[in-house]
């Protein structure tokens, strides 16, 4: 297959050729040489004599290849879908390490649960129509962000914050919508590439 590389610069040189014939047959009248034994048209610029010569079309077949033009819209595809949802997975690192905080000196289970309940109103309130509007990727994609940027999956966090028959019960709904609660993020494995995508993202090379 074609590298892109490759592909550029034969684009390159096609448009490169393309402009220069352009301007060279729009000259006024081409003189042809006395003394040649073969005769191409030619052009004189200055004290040079530039001959014309056409060259066959070639055609670079390898634009179109199919699984190249599919692997790279499935690599863009998940690309936007990181972008989209790895600041909702950091906003949830924030919050769980802000209510940590805020919690360990809480005197009672009724503190923290008036506590933990007012966050979430809050953060409903903040993201709830945006998060609705995720498609089903991208909602996949999110619970194994979170479990990267957490550390935990998001049927543990809904467990530990919740109570683990919330967590069964949202791990029911979850699976209606194809989701799986339980994910786990696999940087070494299956999400290779959305990890190479998040450090892209860490260290300023994509901007979101």
């Amino acid at each position: 297959m074609i590298s892109k590389k490759h592909l550029y610069l034969s684009l390159f040189f096609y448009f490169l050729f393309f402009f220069s014939a352009t301007k060279l047959f729009s000259q006024a009248p081409i003189a042809l040489p006395e003394n040649s034994s073969y005769k191409v048209p030619y052009i004189i610029e200055g004290e040079d004599t530039i001959p014309v010569v056409n060259l066959p079309t070639v055609d670079i077949i390898e634009m179109a290849n199919p699984d190249y033009m599919k692997d790279l819209q499935a690599y863009y595809r998940l690309r936007y879908n990181v972008i989209k949802v790895y600041p909702y997975a950091r906003l949830a690192a924030v919050k769980l390490n802000e209510m940590e905080f805020q919690m360990k000196d809480m005197k009672n289970n009724r503190e923290k649960r008036k506590y933990r309940k007012s966050v979430e109103e809050q953060v409903r309130k903040d993201f709830e129509e945006q998060i609705k509007k995720l498609s089903i990727k991208q909602g996949d994609m999110l619970i194994k962000l979170i479990d990267r940027e957490t550390g935990q999956s998001s049927y543990e966090l809904i467990s530990q914050l919740k109570g683990s028959l919330n967590a069964f019960f949202s791990q029911g709904i979850a699976r209606l919508f194809g989701h799986d609660l339980k994910d786990k993020y696999d940087p070494e494995g299956e999400d290779k590439t959305i990890e190479m995508i998040v450090n892209q993202i860490e260290t300023g090379k994509i901007s979101f």
